[in-house]
């Protein structure tokens, strides 16, 4: 009479070697060895593991809009130079710093 040799394991068991050998960075089949485990065994959790993964679905964040804070100016430093840019600077004579800033640098 023929004896059944082979192990059942639980679902905490595959779940955990199938941690282990995720974890390990190892090949396959030394993976297995290692662990005692047969090749076809490991393959067939490895394919109903991803065929049980489901696509992740989008999970959406609530956002409540708040008054906007004030903020400081904006400012461009260049070396140990400073310009400050704010709603009334003059966008030409920016342009035209810039351009020096530009030929210089």
């Amino acid at each position: 009479m023929k004896t059944n040799n082979r192990k059942t394991f639980t679902d905490a068991e595959k779940e955990a070697l199938l941690k282990s050998y995720h974890d390990s960075g190892k090949a396959k089949k030394t993976w297995c060895e290692e662990a005692r485990l047969g090749l076809s065994t490991l393959q067939r959790w490895l394919r109903q593991e991803k065929s049980s993964m489901n696509p992740p679905l989008q999970n959406w964040i609530s956002v409540i809009a708040t008054a906007p804070v004030p903020s400081k100016d904006l400012e461009i430093r260049v070396g140990k130079c400073t310009i400050p840019i704010d709603r009334q600077t003059d966008l030409n004579l920016l342009a035209g710093v810039l351009k020096v800033l530009v030929e210089v640098c």
